[in-house]
C-alpha cells in the first residue's frame, strides 16, 4: 500500500527519512517509515481510504420443493 504523506510546511522540497517531498507532499510504501514520519515527524498521514467494494449479491437459489 502506497502512503501519502504531508509536511505542516506546504513548500517544503527535500527528502526526510529516505522519502522525497514535493510541495509538501511525499509518497512512501514502507509502512515503519509511515510511522516515523507521522509519530516522530508529526507529518499527516493524508492516504486515500480505500473503500471496499462489495461484489453484487449473487440471487438465492431456492429448492424446488
Amino acid at each position: 500500500m502506497e502512503f501519502t504523506i504531508k509536511t505542516p510546511n506546504d513548500y517544503y522540497n527535500g527528502v526526510t527519512e529516505g522519502v522525497q517531498f514535493n510541495n509538501g507532499v511525499g509518497r512512501t510504501n514502507n509502512e515503519n517509515v509511515r510511522n516515523i514520519l507521522v509519530n516522530d515527524y508529526h507529518y499527516e498521514d493524508v492516504t486515500p481510504k480505500q473503500t471496499e467494494e462489495k461484489a453484487p449479491k449473487k440471487p438465492r437459489k431456492t429448492s424446488g420443493k
